[in-house]
């Protein structure tokens, strides 16, 4: 059996019937752009790798100081941090050369 090669893009099913996603959807619509340069499915792609990270126990969410667990009420608001990450982007575009 010879070995396969593995795509560099994958594509991932949010389900729209499951309420563990609704927040999952809502960051990301709220990120989508179209065309080649949204963000969404390099996030998708980046949370899917701190996943299997934290899945497999090669990092963990404790930072040596024993576990914390943090609530939903004490998250930042996605669209907070989604303005901030914006304000950034503008104020590097204007110094310029910080191409991705």
């Amino acid at each position: 059996m010879g070995t396969s090669e593995l795509s560099d893009r994958y594509y991932a099913s949010v389900p729209a019937d499951d309420p563990r996603f609704a927040e999952l959807r809502e960051v990301l619509a709220a990120v989508k752009q179209t065309g080649r340069h949204s963000p969404a499915s390099r996030m998708l792609g980046e949370w899917a790798l701190l996943g299997f990270l934290l899945t497999t126990g090669r990092i963990s969410v404790s930072g040596g100081n024993g576990a914390t667990t943090m609530l939903p009420g004490e998250l930042p608001d996605p669209r907070e941090l989604l303005a901030a990450k914006r304000q950034l982007e503008a104020a590097a575009a204007q110094l310029g050369g910080f191409d991705e």
